[in-house]
Parts: structure tokens; C-alpha cells; sequence
């Protein structure tokens, strides 16, 4: 039971770090396109060239923004999942969610195709904290709650990783400065060090 409860911990752990990963997810789609324009504009009142510095860096410039796709201080190597052996759980979820397993006009259809889907692809990459979402929500039975726990800490442990990269990308930097033009010219001015070395 004990461990059990730790689960459940664990879980609701992971449940909040998503949603934060999926707020900054949305605030980044629109501070990446603000950043982009902010820090051209910057560099226009600036006289500072950017085509010629990204000509001159081109290696540099992809290396940081194919390593993090954006803008970002550092981005270090997410450590991947601990193996679970999901053949069980993949078997009840097969039973209770496959499409094939529900008829044409069946009202839960669409959802138990989204389960399934968002199940299949959380095992296939190792994403547990999702596929145990799909569990506790459903109330499947899981057996080997120290591995299920030692896999939910580990997912835990990527996704608070992924959220602080996120958090410390330039456009998530400058968003946070709000109307504050002091500490927008330093983020674009630390983004221009790291980038171009001036």
C-alpha cells in the first residue's frame, strides 16, 4: 500500500510538471516569434549586422539552435528512460482501447483511439509518466511498483530538465521581462555574447 501511495506522489509530481511544460510551450510559440523581432530590431538601432555576424558564425549559430531548437543559455543531454517491461500493460490497454475493439457509432470511439495512440507512443519512447497517467485515470492494474516508481522518478527527472531549458531560453527571458527595457537590452545583449562573442 505504501508504495502504492508513493506511486500516486510521484504521479501528481509528474502531472504538474506537465502542465507547466505545456504552459511554456504555449508562452514560447509566441516569445520565439517576439524574440525574433525584438532582437533584430535591437541590433538595427544598434548598427550591428546581423547577416554578415550569422554568415560569419554559421556553425556556431546551428549547432546552438539545432541542439535546442530556439534561443536558449545551455541545453544539456536529457538522460533517457529506465527500461519498463510493458508487454502486460500494453495487453490491457490493447483489450480495454484498441479501435478495432469498439463498433463504428460506439460514443467512447474517438477517446479510446486517443488513449490508445497516446499510449502506444508513451511506450514506444519511453515516456512513462504518460502512459501512467493513462493507468491511474483508468484504473489498470499495474505490478512492480519499484520499477513503475524508479521509471515515474526518472521521467520526472527529463521533464523538469526540458522545463528549465525552457525557462532558460533568451525568448523565455525576455518575456519575463515584460515592459522592463533594462532587462530586455541585457537578455538580447547576453544573447549576442553567447551567440556572436561581441
Amino acid at each position: 500500500m505504501r508504495k502504492k501511495f508513493k506511486f500516486k506522489k510521484l504521479l501528481n509530481e509528474y502531472r504538474s510538471l506537465a502542465q507547466e511544460l505545456k504552459y511554456l510551450n504555449e508562452v514560447l510559440t509566441e516569445a520565439n516569434k517576439y524574440f525574433d523581432i525584438y532582437h533584430k530590431e535591437y541590433c538595427n538601432s544598434k548598427e550591428i549586422n546581423l547577416v554578415e555576424l550569422n554568415l560569419k558564425n554559421s556553425d556556431k549559430v546551428k549547432e546552438i539552435f539545432s541542439n535546442n531548437k530556439g534561443p536558449a543559455l545551455s541545453v544539456e543531454k536529457i538522460e533517457r528512460q529506465k527500461e519498463y517491461d510493458s508487454k502486460d500493460l500494453f495487453r490491457q490497454i490493447a483489450r480495454k482501447f484498441h479501435p478495432d475493439t469498439l463498433g463504428f457509432d460506439d460514443p467512447n470511439k474517438f477517446e479510446y483511439e486517443e488513449v490508445f495512440k497516446t499510449a502506444s507512443s508513451a511506450i514506444d519512447n519511453g515516456n512513462w509518466g504518460e502512459l501512467f497517467n493513462i493507468v491511474d485515470k483508468y484504473n489498470l492494474d499495474l505490478k512492480d511498483y519499484d520499477k513503475v516508481n524508479e521509471c515515474l522518478r526518472v521521467d520526472i527527472k527529463r521533464v523538469k530538465q526540458i522545463v528549465q531549458n525552457k525557462k532558460d531560453s533568451y525568448a523565455y527571458l525576455l518575456y519575463e521581462c515584460e515592459e522592463d527595457a533594462g532587462c530586455k537590452e541585457n537578455v538580447i545583449k547576453r544573447f549576442l555574447k553567447h551567440l556572436f562573442n561581441i
